[in-house]
């Protein structure tokens, strides 16, 4: 019979391995184009605006566009390229970042960084999904406006969002035809700590039962 001791150890213990265990990533970042399962994402027309969105996929899933870049603001322009550039004043950007809204996940993005005039620019790219692991990696871009990147995630990875980040103080112009895919919906996930409440929980839930019961058959052997 497991006692008491026993099962707070092993609430304890799966709280400890929650807590550390590592996440993977899965994903994978290369140069090129690959549209296979990918919709357009269709831009609203904005000027000068902290947040650019947009919609992708059948059922118009919410796409989210910031920057951290000077004031943060941003313009899109829905026609021709659809492009999320710098807003005015400020059209060079530092970084840019995207993901879909309303805890919606995606495996797949393909996208077009313009370095314009700028000549090459280094550009760090990172894939994060949605258990925390992230992939991420340095690229060049150079300054012919067609610069497609691939990221696609394996192993039943869900992408959250993506983050373009020119470095060495480099900027770039805007970034363009960006198109997701292999959507997926799923709730908010659990922080470590919540996943440590909820197995003490179940572990107390446990050891009153099994007070319970070592208290009946005390009662039966009287």
């Amino acid at each position: 019979m497991v006692s008491s001791r026993g099962i707070l150890a092993a609430a304890f213990i799966s709280m400890a391995a929650v807590s550390i265990s590592p996440a993977q990533a899965d994903i994978v970042v290369v140069t090129g184009v690959n549209n296979q399962g990918t919709d357009n994402v269709l831009l609203d027309p904005a000027t000068n605006v902290s947040l650019v969105t947009g919609t992708v996929g059948p059922n118009d899933l919410v796409v989210n566009f910031t920057s951290t870049s000077g004031t943060g603001l941003l313009s899109a322009n829905p026609s021709g390229q659809a492009t999320v550039s710098g807003g005015t004043g400020n059209t060079s950007l530092t970084q840019l970042s995207f993901d879909l809204a309303n805890n919606d996940t995606f495996t797949r993005a393909v996208f077009n960084i313009n370095a314009a005039s700028n000549g090459s620019v280094l550009i760090h790219v990172e894939g994060v999904n949605i258990n925390g692991g992230f992939f991420e990696d340095d690229f060049t871009v150079n300054a012919n406006g067609q610069n497609f990147f691939t990221v696609t995630s394996i192993n039943g990875q869900l992408m959250t969002d993506i983050s373009l980040t020119a470095i060495n103080g480099a900027t770039f112009e805007d970034v363009r035809q960006v198109r997701l895919g292999g959507f997926e919906t799923v709730g908010a996930v659990p922080e470590p700590s919540t996943w440590a409440m909820m197995i003490l929980g179940f572990a107390g839930v446990g050891f009153l039962a099994y007070r319970r019961r070592a208290q009946g058959q005390a009662l039966r052997l009287v």
